[in-house]
């Protein structure tokens, strides 16, 4: 490992605390809303059958950018060990410090997420 990516790696040793600490907080709350999901019982009428459907499609839509979110951290964590952690995916430019405070997963600088958003349509992080 260079210098530089021990440097690299040193200068982000509070972000990688926070980010394992999110993760393992939003990994408890996933499991804990399972349950959710899958319930077991039927409702005894339409009206509770439509609240209990509604109910799941909202948890169901929650524990997926949970879950997303989830993967985003533990991609972020894993540049961080590679020393590549705050450099743009696309351009390899320094993520500026304040996108990574507000996003600590970006992987991309804001000049290209708004490229790839305006390209494609795809949000990029």
């Amino acid at each position: 490992m260079s210098t530089q990516s021990k440097g690299r790696n040193k200068k982000y040793e509070a972000v990688e605390k926070a980010l394992i600490a999110q993760r393992d907080e939003l990994s408890a709350r996933i499991n804990s809303r399972l349950g959710d999901v899958y319930i077991d019982r039927e409702p005894d009428d339409e009206a509770a059958l439509a609240s209990d459907s509604a109910s799941k499609d909202m948890a169901v839509a929650t524990l997926e950018r949970e879950r997303r979110t989830l993967e985003q951290i533990e991609a972020a964590l894993a540049r961080i060990k590679k020393g590549e952690y705050g450099i743009c995916a696309s351009c390899e430019e320094p993520i500026p410090d304040a996108r990574l405070k507000a996003l600590p997963w970006a992987r991309v600088c804001v000049r290209c997420a708004e490229r790839a958003s305006r390209g494609n349509g795809l949000a990029a992080d």
